[in-house]
Formats: structure tokens, C-alpha cells, sequence
């Protein structure tokens, strides 16, 4: 499709007269957002930032990360998102890796500045304060108070100022540059950096806008709701790129906290929110979720880990008792295709399934020898698509290419019926060898989470005289279960049941421990890898 930067679709898919950006209830409009774009991209050409450098992103989600992303998109300077509260050493190999030449950091997560010192670095210190106007001072004595500053490191409320006869930089990025790299586990399970082009994210945009038959912009007017952090696929491409050039305005929020979630819900009239399953159970776990304000929610996405249907139809019918139109929509996507690459929409929608794949992107079903797959045959879901990654950082590998589309091996498991509906089974990473059989743990997860008592279940693997069984975590709706054993053990005894009744042999948990809480990783989804290691 088009060959721009994400900067260019930017300038002409907003809506200047209406659109705004809300942080920490201060409103930024988009005159201001992209005159604060204009002056970073002066200022890091001053820094000597030249097309093809890295620049690296270490922020939570605030105006300062997307200010910094369009600006490196303008410039062709590659930006490096990574989790704002990665590990010193561990950030320190990713800017060896990713060759990277500057640091934008968020002044009160690091405890003392000069620790990044001796990173090699342009150190470029950001604040709360840089976007509010009320309690500025507030937060700069406590981040005085709470940390220890670095005089060497630049303010980034220096690199947004400059007059107004301060000369524009000029266009340097390109459709096909790498606009940002991000981190996943990769398709194989291994952790990988992943390079995405302008193009890949532009192509989503419009994608997802001709998914839809209604018109999907938003005037100004329409608030999407960014939960999800910017240094996930879903957060960047979904939430905010997407709806920015279909006129939507913005309300970062850094921390997902579901009670204040609720209240900004309501306040701001939102119509616009794209989740993890985590975040929609504790949101109706709040009473300030309910009310005549859900009536202006018109798109609610839900990706990123398994949501069951029993939840979607609670979870609907919540909507419908307010007069919501919207519908919780179950998709599939991952990082190497910019995130979304299936979803439910209000045309096409099947229970259970991920929906069809977006328009320009192709899903298909393949065996090991990547031969296509009849419907209703489980294989490995490959996806062809525009928004694919350009590759992985350092590697060459990565692709099939067949019948002229380069093509990703996701790693997952599932099967397309006859209308191209996609079901997910498991991750092909997750699946359990017992006497070379394949176990799939969401198998016996979703088998299980019917049980009306059970909230959440997850089955990994556990040794024992050099036999592999598996071993189930569940979390309970009701609590008081776990402090009365003989509940305990009736709720055990219907699950073995259950498994017996409708499993392979080895899929039957031979262990079942309840917990409070599922851990869980910085995007949210169970992390059945700590689970293992117990």
C-alpha cells in the first residue's frame, strides 16, 4: 500500500480543531503535540541524531514516548521501546545490541540518574511535570525528593522549546525505514528484537479502518483509551497510531489501575478501548463500572491471552443492560505483524473464534512440511500480511516465502473453519511432549474454566522419576473454597472428572494446586513459566 512515514500519516490523519491528548487529566492539544514533535526532531538533529541512529524509549506510557516516536519517524532515527522498568543490566545489553546512541528515561523511576551514567548514553531525563500545569511543582520536589538527578543528563522540557523562527527539519524517513524495534518471546519462544517499518504500521491503520462498514473516525471528538503500553505492538499500532490518524483523541494512562480506570471511563464519555482479558475482569469487579455512561462505549478489543466465552457473554450483557452498542470483541494478533491480524467485528462475528483476518492479510492453516491444511484441521497458523515486520534484529531467518508473500510462522496452534473463522488451541511453545504425545495446556485450561467455580486455570508440566505429568493452577470466583478443605477436595474431585471425561489420557492433571493469584508478565498474560518453575 502507501510509502509513508507514520509522521506523514500522522500530520494528515488528525484533527487539529478538536483532537487532544489527556494526561494526568491535562489536556494537550494536537497543535501543541505536533509543534513538541517539530522541536524534539530540531533538537536531536542539534544532538547530532542523523537517519539510521537509535534512540532509545525507556518510558512508560506518556506524551513524551509518542512525541519522541513521531519525531524518529520524521527523522528516519530508529526508536527503541523497551519496558521502563527493565533491569539496568538487562537494558544494558539491549542498547549494545540495538547499537543505540540516546536514553529517554522517566525521572522518578530510576533511583539515582547517575546509574545511567555509564550506559554511554544521551541522556534525555523526562517528567510528569513536563504535561501538567497544576501540581508541576508537586511533582518536580518529588522526584527531587525521591531521587538522586544527573546535572549531565538533558531536560527533556529544553528540547521542546524553540521559537518560532526556528528552522523545520526536513523529511528524512521513508515508508520502508525501521521506525522502531520492539521485544517478544518470538514465534519460537526465544526472546527476540523485532524491526518494524512505517509502512508495516501504517498499512494496520488502514486496514483496520476499511475492516469496518460504519465510518470509524473520530472527529476529535472520540476518546481512545490507552491502557496498553507503547512497548507492545497492540499499544502502539491499536491504540494509539490507529486511532491518531483516524481523528481520535487520546488518554494515556500509565498504570492500569481498574477502579481509577472506570472513573476516566466515565468522565471523558471513552468509545474506545483496547484491553487484555486482566483488565476486563477487574474493571467489573468495581461498581463505578456500571452506569448510563457505558452507552457511549462503541469498540471494546480484547487480545493478548485467552478469553473465555463464558466471560464474553457476561461481559456483553453487562453492555446491554446500559444501552451499550459495543460488543467485547475477541481478536488475535502478535508483535511480528504489527499486533492485530484477526478480530470479531459487528459484520463478522462467531463465538469462540478470533474472527476473520483483517482486509489485505491472509491466515492460513499448515502442517510441519508448511502444506495448507483442510478446514476444521488443527496446524500452525501462518500469517501474510503488509504489517509484517521487516525481520529480526541481527537474524535473516524469520519468514516462508510461498506463492509471492513472505509469510510468519507464528508458533501458535488452531484451525480455520469453512468461513474462514480463526479458533486458537495453544501455543505451539507450550506444548507439553508426554510420551510423544502433544498436550495443549489451553486445552485443559478452557476444559476447566467451565466449572462456574473456577476463575482462572493454567496446566504446566512438572517431572517426577523422569516421567513429565501435568500440573494444574487454578485461581476461584468464590474464596471461601479454599479455607474449607472439604469444598477443596469436592472442587478437585470434579475437575479429575471432568479431565477424565473429556481428555487424551495424558492431558489429566495429576496435580492441582489452588493459588490467590495468578503471576502474571509485564503485558499482562499468565506467566506459566514462573508456574512451572514453583
Amino acid at each position: 500500500m502507501g510509502n509513508k512515514t507514520c509522521y506523514e500519516m500522522l500530520i494528515e490523519g488528525v484533527d487539529l480543531k478538536k483532537g487532544n491528548i489527556i494526561f494526568n487529566d491535562h489536556k494537550i492539544s494536537l497543535k501543541t503535540f505536533l509543534k513538541n514533535i517539530e522541536d524534539f526532531s530540531i533538537s536531536l538533529k542539534a544532538l547530532g541524531f542523523n537517519k539510521g541512529d537509535v534512540l532509545t524509549i525507556y518510558l512508560p506510557t506518556c506524551p513524551q514516548a509518542l512525541v519522541a516516536f513521531y519525531a524518529c519517524s520524521k527523522l528516519g532515527v530508529v526508536a527503541n521501546i523497551v519496558h521502563p522498568l527493565l533491569p539496568l543490566d538487562q537494558l544494558r545489553e539491549n542498547l549494545k545490541q540495538t547499537k543505540s546512541k540516546g536514553l529517554m528515561y522517566y525521572d522518578i523511576l530510576i533511583r539515582n540518574h547517575k546509574d545511567l551514567a555509564s550506559l554511554n548514553q544521551i541522556l534525555i531525563n523526562c517528567s510528569i511535570s513536563n504535561y501538567v500545569i497544576w501540581r508541576k511543582v508537586f511533582f518536580l520536589l518529588f522526584a527531587i525528593y525521591k531521587c538522586r538527578t544527573y546535572k549531565k543528563a538533558i531536560k527533556y522540557s529544553k528540547l521542546i522549546k524553540h521559537n518560532k523562527n526556528a528552522k523545520p527539519t526536513e523529511l528524512e524517513g521513508r515508508g520502508d525505514d525501521v521506525v522502531c524495534t520492539m521485544h517478544s518471546g518470538g514465534t519460537s519462544g526465544q526472546p527476540k528484537i523485532i524491526e518494524l517499518q512505517n509502512s508495516a504500521l501504517n498499512d494496520l491503520s488502514i486496514a483496520l479502518e476499511k475492516m469496518y462498514t460504519r465510518k470509524i473516525r473520530g472527529g476529535g471528538s472520540e476518546y481512545s483509551l490507552v491502557a496498553l503500553p507503547i512497548f507492545h505492538a497492540y499499544g502502539l499500532g491499536v491504540s494509539v497510531h490507529t486511532c491518531l490518524t483516524n481523528q481520535y483523541s487520546l488518554i494515556l494512562v500509565p498504570n492500569f489501575k481498574p477502579k481509577k480506570f472506570n472513573a476516566i471511563i466515565k468522565k471523558y464519555n471513552v468509545t474506545f478501548f483496547a484491553g487484555v482479558p486482566v483488565m476486563f475482569k477487574k474493571m467489573i469487579e468495581y461498581k463505578n463500572f456500571y452506569g448510563k455512561h457505558l452507552a457511549k462505549l462503541k469498540d471494546l478489543w480484547c487480545g493478548g491471552d485467552v478469553l473465555t466465552e463464558s466471560f464474553v457473554e457476561h461481559f456483553d450483557t453487562i453492555l446491554k443492560r446500559y444501552k451499550s452498542s459495543a460488543r467485547l470483541f475477541r481478536g488475535y494478533g502478535l508483535t511480528e505483524v504489527s499486533s492485530v491480524c484477526a478480530a470479531n467485528t459487528f459484520e463478522h462475528y462467531r463465538p469462540y473464534s478470533c474472527g476473520k483476518a483483517i482486509p489485505y492479510t491472509k491466515i492460513e492453516i499448515w502442517d510441519e512440511e508448511n502444506n495448507l491444511l483442510s478446514p476444521n484441521t488443527i496446524g500452525e497458523i501462518a500469517v501474510g500480511s503488509p504489517s509484517v515486520m521487516k525481520g529480526y534484529l541481527n537474524e535473516v531467518n524469520g519468514f516462508v516465502h510461498k506463492e509471492g508473500i513472505k509469510w510468519i510462522k507464528t508458533g501458535d496452534m488452531g484451525y480455520m473453519d469453512e468461513d474462514g473463522y480463526l479458533y486458537i488451541l495453544d501455543r505451539r511453545k507450550r506444548s507439553i511432549k508426554i510420551n510423544a504425545i502433544n498436550v495443549f495446556p489451553a486445552e485443559i485450561e478452557n476444559l476447566v474454566k467451565k466449572l462456574e467455580d473456577i476463575d482462572e486455570a493454567c496446566a504446566v508440566p512438572y517431572h517426577y522419576n523422569e516421567k513429565t505429568y501435568i500440573k494444574l493452577y487454578i485461581t476461584l470466583k468464590n474464596k471461601e473454597i479454599s479455607n474449607d478443605k472439604v469444598k477443596e477436595e469436592k472442587l478437585k474431585r470434579d475437575i479429575l472428572t471432568l479431565c477424565k471425561k473429556k481428555l487424551i489420557k495424558y492431558s489429566v492433571p495429576r496435580l492441582i494446586e489452588i493459588i490467590d493469584v495468578m503471576p502474571r508478565t509485564a503485558f499482562g498474560k499468565v506467566d506459566f513459566k514462573k508456574l512451572e518453575m514453583r
